[in-house]
Order: structure tokens, then sequence, then C-alpha cells
């Protein structure tokens, strides 16, 4: 069975890297009908948040990713958080220690960093040179006397390597000039991202690995190192980086990009995963909207490509809005409504949201759009253009419409306009000065959605109590 894992680090929040490599995880897996594990690699003390761990937990379930196994749902291969695995780490090490696949080295940080200061200098790749594997007895006595406390590191023996990456095809390495011995254990005893990430994906069966092309240079450590510890490597796959509109490299530190602010902006969760999906992958036709289940039919590991992906705003408000206008009224209503109760924006009974919600359904891409469109429900409106109103012939246009509306019987639309159809022939207003002076008594706004769609949701008491507001400015 295919096993995927997506291991987030609970260091802040899910930016949009992230979920896009949780996304391709599932919608990959989900097609092989296989398993999406999560787990949470929240080694790092000083960093690691409960609430940031939640936090992404809620940020992807909204998305519509839900783990098979993992936090709070459990499975065969837990723990699922790395901090609760740390004996198990400890085992290796001791095994891959005992074996003399690893060793302790005495080497301090200082001299590693020197070592580095004099690459940079010389122009040569940052290169550890294995001097702790080769110190005598000796020496180690007289570090250990000094206080000096040992990281642990995995000794590369096979230098040379090459592997089939799923995206980017064969790739080879050379080790020597990438890497010496590297560190599998800290010198406080804390394991590292290299060798807690093997162990768990050895252990937890994984068979593939889909995740950032940052990445690519940490998978021949990777591979050597399961295969030391007597696990079959999984199959690599290496996303390309994510770049701003300017071409820019997208920082995971920008609160903007994060799926917390998508959540704020009011994005729909489908609408979102539409368009991050399309964010270095192609389905090879030219369909760019997706439901849910459709894109996980259509997906294709086959179909990502090389190069990088450009975040493009403007685009994942136009893939947003289609989405929301392919939603029933009554869906748009509930997603809208759940939506300001979230955002704590909800200022007007839910009776009239109800009605009105989906009129706005047309001129919107996005939830936090509304609230400047249910303005309009206000008692005490800002009018944009006064003088429409309080001109002769706009004043003449909201006097008659008042004596015309308590004789009109019609309900719905059908309001509207049987008071055009009245009013057209008592006043002198022709075209957009008759028709606006209307709009900015009733709406205080120069754009918005159709009168005739608005007067059912007020009435005719409604309608007459706003043009009298009006003339009365």
């Amino acid at each position: 069975m295919i096993r995927v894992r997506f291991a987030p680090s609970p260091t802040g929040f899910l930016h949009l890297g992230n979920i896009r490599t949780a996304l391709f995880n599932y919608l990959f897996v989900k097609r092989q009908n296989g398993k999406f594990i999560l787990r949470v690699e929240d080694t790092d003390r000083e960093r690691s948040k409960p609430e940031f761990r939640q936090g992404l937990m809620e940020d992807m379930l909204w998305m519509g990713i839900r783990w098979d196994e993992g936090p709070e749902v459990g499975g065969d291969f837990g723990p699922y958080l790395q901090s609760e695995r740390l004996p198990i780490y400890q085992k290796h090490i001791d095994k891959l220690i005992s074996e003399g696949k690893a060793y302790y080295c005495y080497v301090t940080e200082e001299e590693t960093e020197e070592l580095k200061r004099l690459a940079k200098l010389e122009r040569r790749p940052p290169r550890f040179d294995n001097r702790g594997r080769y110190f005598s007895k000796e020496e180690i006595e007289s570090r250990k006397a000094r206080g000096i406390k040992p990281t642990v590191r995995f000794k590369i023996e096979n230098p040379q390597l090459k592997m089939h990456d799923l995206i980017r095809g064969d790739v080879s390495f050379n080790l020597d000039e990438m890497v010496g011995d590297f560190v599998i254990q800290r010198a406080d005893g804390q394991p590292t991202f290299h060798l807690a990430v093997c162990i768990d994906d050895g252990l937890m069966q994984v068979t593939h690995v889909i995740r950032g092309e940052d990445h690519l240079s940490n998978t021949p450590k990777h591979i050597l190192l399961l295969r030391a510890m007597g696990f079959e490597p999984p199959q690599y796959g290496h996303l390309s980086l994510i770049h701003g509109p300017g071409g820019e490299p997208l920082s995971k530190r920008l609160g903007d990009v994060s799926v917390k602010e998508f959540r704020r902006k009011g994005y729909l969760p489908h609408g979102l995963a539409n368009y991050i999906a399309l964010l270095g992958w192609a389905p090879g036709d030219n369909r760019e909207i997706f439901k849910w289940e459709e894109l996980m039919q259509a997906f294709d590991l086959a179909r990502v490509n090389k190069s990088a992906s450009i975040y493009d705003p403007h685009k994942l408000d136009w893939v947003n809005g289609e989405h929301l206008r392919a939603l029933s009224d009554e869906d748009f209503s509930r997603f809208a409504l759940t939506y300001l109760k979230e955002q704590k924006l909800l200022k007007h009974d839910e009776s009239i949201l109800h009605k009105i919600l989906p009129i706005f359904k047309d001129n919107i891409e996005r939830f936090d759009q509304l609230a400047d469109r249910l303005e309009i429900l206000n008692e005490n409106l800002h009018y944009e253009s006064k003088d429409l109103i309080q001109s002769e012939e706009g004043r003449e246009v909201c006097k008659t419409a008042l004596e015309i509306l308590p004789t009109i019987t019609d309900v719905g639309e059908a309001i509207y306009e049987n008071l055009i159809q009245a009013l057209k022939p008592r006043v002198k207003a022709k075209g957009k000065h008759l028709f606006m002076p209307l709009r900015i008594a009733i709406t205080g706004k120069v754009h918005g959605p159709e009168l005739k769609r608005l007067f059912p949701v007020f009435g005719i008491e409604g309608v007459k109590k706003r043009l009298e507001r009006a003339l009365n400015l």
C-alpha cells in the first residue's frame, strides 16, 4: 500500500509552501487509495508551540485535508509527535554506534564554524573534514576533561549516489563535494532532523516522500542513513519552490501567505485548494476550475513541473470568485454566514442576511468584501453622492417614488419594475438621472447589486423609509 506523510514543524502558521506540499501528498495518495499520515516534527523545544500544532491541524481540516494516521486520530505506527519518540531515536543511535556506522565526535561547534569560514574564503563547499572520526583516545580524553560534550556523527562511506526523483528524473550526488560525516545527534542529546525523519519514515513504512526542492540536497544523506539502519528508502519527489509575484522567493515568514490569513480574507477552502493545486501542476487540458472530487481524480504527479511557480493573488481571487458563483444561493449564504461569525463581523439579523447575501454572489471574489457591501443595511447610511439626491431633479424622482409606492401591491422584483414603469412618465429625469437618485437614496452607494433584487429584501415600507431619510438630508 502507498503511504505518504506530511511532516510540518509547529513553529509558526501553516504557509503556502507547506499547504501545497500537504495538498499534493493528499491528492497523490487518495488517487492511489493509500494512507496519508500527519507527523509533527516538534523537537525544536524553543520554537515549537502547542497552539501552532493545533492551528495547523485546524487549517488542514478546514481545507478538507484529513489524515488517516496522526495526532487525535491514532494509528499503528505512533506516536506521531516526534517529541514523544525520543527513546526510539536513542535506540537507533546506540545501534549505529555499536555497528561502527556512527561515532561520538568531540569537535566543538567553534571548530566547525571555523572550517565553514575557511571554506567560504577559499570558495569551497563547507564540507566537514571528518577530523573527529580520527581523534586518538588521548585527544578524546583531553577534550572530555575540558567539558566538551560530543555530538554523534554518521559516517559517509559511499559518497557517490544516484537516485530517480519522481519529478526531476535521475539525479547524481557526490557527497565528498557536499558534506562529510554529518551530525545525527546534537551535543544536548537531541536528535537532528536527518535522523528523526529517516527513523520515522522507515518505521512508519512511508513509500513516497513528496516535499520541497530545498530538501533535495538532504536526500542522499537520508538514503544512506535509511540503508544503514536496514530500511528500504522511499521514492522521493521534490517540488519546485513558490516565488512571489515579482519572482522573489516567497518567505514562509510572510503572514499574508499563511492559511490563517487566507481564511481571514474569506476564501472558500475548495477555492483555495483549487488555486494551490495549479501552482506547479497542470491537468493536461485547458481546465482551471476543479471541485474537490475532480481534483482527486485528475491529479497526476507525472504532470508536476520542475520550474518555479509564481504566486499570483489576482489569479487566486479569480479562481475563488468562480467557485463562489458556482454555489447555490443557499450554500453561498451558509458559507458567508459562517465566515461572518468566525471573523466577528455579524452585525445584522440573520433572517435579513439570508435574503440579501445571495445578491452579492456575482460581484465579490472573497467574503471579506462583504463587510463593505453590507453597509447598505445600516440605518444611518453614508451617502457617496448627496448632490444626486439634493438636486431638483433628484428630489423630484424620490418624492414621486414615495407617492407611487403605496399604490403598488406586487411582491418580489415586480415592486421595482412597476415603480419604474409608473415613475418614468411623471418625472423629467431619464436614464441614469432617473435610476441613480433612487440607488443613492436606498443604498447610499453609486455602485452595487441590482435595485430590483434589493426591493424584496427591504420591502415597500423599508424602501419608503430610506427615501424619506434621503429627502430629509
